[in-house]
């Protein structure tokens, strides 16, 4: 049992100085997948408005929306990882990651 946690307290300590890195690519992935959604639910608020309304409607969510999330998600998901014990922090990023890669395939075959 030594050998498998010194292993995974080693790929641990590979994977935690770059965890700013884990969680933006963790929550730039979420915004792609999920972006159109959101996206599509701003477009039926502002559908009846004059197209500049809704053109600075979009560019506001995109520019500054999108911006604000990325900048305030990064740190809370990165605090969240590194709140996870050494020997559980690689397997549960590995996780993260093939459960996001699920989502964004199965978000690709609806279309």
């Amino acid at each position: 049992m030594s050998v498998l946690t010194d292993f995974l307290a080693y790929l641990s300590s590979l994977i935690r100085p770059h965890m700013t890195f884990v969680a933006a690519a963790l929550v730039a992935t979420l915004l792609v997948i999920y972006g159109n959604n959101l996206n599509r639910a701003v477009w039926t608020m502002v559908r009846g408005a004059h197209f500049i309304i809704r053109t600075l409607v979009f560019v506001a969510l995109c520019a500054f929306g999108y911006g604000a999330l990325t900048v305030f998600l990064i740190p809370f998901v990165r605090r969240i990882l590194l709140s996870v014990g050494p020997y559980w922090l690689a397997p549960i990023v590995i996780l993260i990651f093939f459960l996001v890669g699920w989502l964004a395939e199965k978000n690709s075959r609806r279309g």
